[in-house]
């Protein structure tokens, strides 16, 4: 009796691994004077979760953020597209705070093969921010080529903006970024 239930768990932890092994997508990226790392993980068909680390000092200050994203992707015939909220804290030479900023992304194939375009963005609104950030935001265009399944290569603009007690806004990224995006 022992041996089918083993076999059975076995089995079945093997079967959920490899599913969620395809659904690993690891993404690094960079500008002149900042980088980036992030890390997400399919937790059912439509929804991932995601831990993101973003370094930077565009703005003359040494600032890092700390994220945690849980997004809802529906299957839609060619559009990438991502809804949900993002939790950042930042330490940053102008204040230390945080909080909970909604947004996504969209993306659609375009008529050169294996080739995407679209935009993302995040606004953290001051009724939802905590410590020094009064309100966030970051958004962004890009180009993505895909390489092979599921790993692509990608290019375009990115602005983040901070608002901080008593100093006012601070843009802590603004300019070209280049980055790649590896699912397993």
């Amino acid at each position: 009796m022992f041996k089918p239930f083993f076999f059975a768990l076995t089995a079945s932890v093997a079967l959920l691994a490899s599913h969620s092994a395809m659904a690993l997508s690891v993404s690094a990226n960079a500008s002149g004077d900042a980088y980036g790392v992030d890390v997400s993980q399919r937790i059912l068909p439509t929804l991932r979760a995601g831990v993101g680390y973003f370094t930077s000092d565009d703005s003359g200050g040494d600032v890092d953020v700390y994220n945690a994203s849980l997004m809802f992707s529906p299957y839609l015939p060619g559009i990438d597209l991502s809804l949900g909220g993002r939790y950042q804290y930042l330490d940053s030479d102008y204040g230390d705070g945080g909080g909970l900023g909604l947004g996504g992304s969209a993306f659609v194939d375009t008529p050169i093969p294996l080739t995407s375009i679209g935009g993302y963005g995040f606004y953290t609104p001051e009724g939802l921010s905590h410590g020094d950030v009064e309100k966030s935001y970051e958004y962004g265009a890009q180009a993505r080529v895909e390489l092979f399944a599921q790993t692509y290569v990608y290019g375009g603009y990115r602005y983040y903006r901070t608002d901080f007690d008593d100093r006012g806004g601070e843009t802590l990224d603004s300019g070209p970024v280049l980055g790649i995006s590896a699912g397993f």
